[in-house]
């Protein structure tokens, strides 16, 4: 419905209302799949400031420390791993997996304040993840990824890990939880029967049932955090009787206040014939990930690199629960003592 010419004449240009937050959201982030890891030490640049990550030699554990070696800056991915410890390359200094200095080879006392950052990190559903908190604060126990029993059974490629850096914030990708208007033009979704949001404490999703390219579609959608989604679907094709399963990742992980790394995963069933072949599942899902470019995941990437972090949007009746996904969100930017009790309360917000 349009307005008259008359009331055009009484509107003024709207005028969007642009910020970011002022820090970084609190909670559990993905920063890949497990076999990513080894025990040589890979860099990550993440929360404006460089990680490293490793496995223990010794323990085959993972470990996430600050990388920046306080001795005379070095970066500690760019050493070895003895035992536990990351081996800086610039003096030899070790530092154990615990962030202290366990070894300097040409001294003979260790300084006491050397010490580095170790961060939490936990693994599960073949996903490492790290722990964030602006305030300095523990793990909160409750908002532990949980165990997907699907993601252990048989019969599953692994994941298949894709990495793009994005100039925006790391929030602009979370509307897509709420925007249901975006399916068709962005991912060529057809007519949606179902389309609900559901949120309760740190935990979102989305529910959504309808019509896809290739058949109809039955979507689970969760957010654990702000960081981490995992998507579950099931597509079926009425012409021939198939069934196709798969598992989806949605990931984003800060780089700076206004960009952040986009970690994408997928997961499909083996397809017959590749059963014991892990080359050859891998390079299947390289294309299925090559497929998403178009009308799949990334699709959405050429949207959030233009587009302006926007405070106050223009809403109408056929847009998805945006506001209230974005209340729910805000719980990850301010202290844990500032989120609202109500937020711990079982919502649904149906727009079917």
């Amino acid at each position: 419905m349009s307005n008259s010419v008359a009331d055009k004449q009484t509107v003024e240009p709207y005028i969007i209302a642009s910020s970011l937050p002022n820090r970084y959201p609190r909670g559990w982030f993905c920063i890949g799949a497990d076999y990513e890891f080894s025990d040589k030490p890979m860099k990550l640049d993440y929360f404006g400031t460089s990680l490293v990550a490793y496995r223990g030699a010794d323990s085959g554990e993972i470990h996430v420390l600050d990388a920046y070696c306080p001795h005379m800056g070095a970066n500690l991915a760019d050493g070895c791993v003895k035992g536990d410890s990351v081996i800086c390359p610039f003096h030899e200094w070790s530092w154990g997996s615990d962030g202290f200095c366990n070894d300097i080879p040409y001294a003979n006392k260790i300084p006491e304040r050397a010490r580095i950052k170790a961060w939490e990190s936990m693994e599960v559903n073949q996903l490492v993840y790290i722990w964030h908190d602006p305030d300095g604060n523990p793990p909160i126990p409750e908002q532990k990824i949980p165990k997907i029993d699907e993601v252990y059974e048989e019969g599953w490629t692994p994941w298949y890990i894709r990495r793009v850096h994005i100039e925006n914030n790391c929030r602009e990708l979370i509307d897509n939880m709420a925007d249901k208007a975006h399916f068709g033009p962005v991912h060529g979704t057809g007519e949606i029967d179902h389309f609900s949001n559901i949120c309760e404490g740190h935990v979102y999703t989305q529910l959504m049932n309808g019509q896809s390219e290739m058949g109809f579609m039955e979507s689970n959608t969760t957010y654990y955090g702000p960081g981490y989604m995992i998507h579950r679907s099931t597509i079926n094709n009425d012409e021939d009787g198939s069934s196709r399963r798969y598992m989806s990742l949605v990931m984003n992980v800060p780089t700076s206040m206004d960009s952040f790394e986009f970690l994408a995963g997928f997961r499909e069933r083996v397809p017959e014939g590749m059963e014991n072949d892990r080359e050859a599942q891998m390079a299947f899902m390289a294309s299925i990930a090559d497929d998403a470019e178009d009308r799949g995941v990334f699709a959405d990437m050429r949207i959030w690199q233009n587009k302006a972090p926007i405070d106050n949007p223009i809403l109408c009746d056929g847009d998805g629960p945006v506001t209230k996904l974005r209340q729910w969100y805000q719980q990850f930017l301010v202290p844990v003592d500032k989120v609202p009790a109500t937020l711990k309360e079982r919502k649904v917000y149906d727009k079917s």
